[in-house]
């Protein structure tokens, strides 16, 4: 957490691992088939990273292990954004299928699809305190979700 990592993610279906104080590439996270479009870092873990891609897959990597833990069979098309709940229970993604899931990080499951786009969501954020969920699309339009769309 001492911000000294940052995480790029790549066309070439990488996700690099980068030391702020070397600016060298320190890992090359392997797994994705397709490229990589998203990626956040856990708030609770600097050792776990989310990434989402072009193989409809979300990833859940162990910096420490230097692999990916869990895959998830995300969405029937891209994944254009992953976001971690503030507290690191939830992950939220976002998809060219027109939706954003909520998935509970303990037991790897869909808590909720949020659909109401007429088009591709390109973003997913949540507000700090684990409150509302906001989703922007390909229509023209953003969407703010209640808290209890994921509770």
């Amino acid at each position: 957490n001492d911000g000294a990592l940052v995480a790029t993610a790549g066309l070439d279906a990488l996700c690099r691992v980068w030391d702020l104080r070397t600016g060298r590439s320190i890992m090359a996270l392997q797994g994705h088939v397709k490229q990589i479009l998203a990626l956040d870092f856990c708030p609770v873990s600097s050792v776990k990273v989310a990434t989402g891609g072009d193989d409809n897959t979300v990833r859940l990597w162990d910096l420490r292990k230097r692999k990916s833990y869990y895959t998830f069979p995300a969405h029937p098309r891209m994944v254009s954004s992953v976001k971690y709940s503030e507290c690191g229970d939830f992950l939220f993604s976002s998809s060219y299928d027109k939706t954003s899931k909520v998935w509970n990080l303990r037991n790897h499951t869909v808590v909720k699809t949020l659909a109401g786009h007429d088009e591709k969501v390109m973003c997913v954020d949540v507000e700090a305190s684990g409150g509302h969920i906001v989703t922007a699309s390909y229509d023209r339009t953003f969407k703010l979700w209640a808290p209890g769309s994921f509770r």
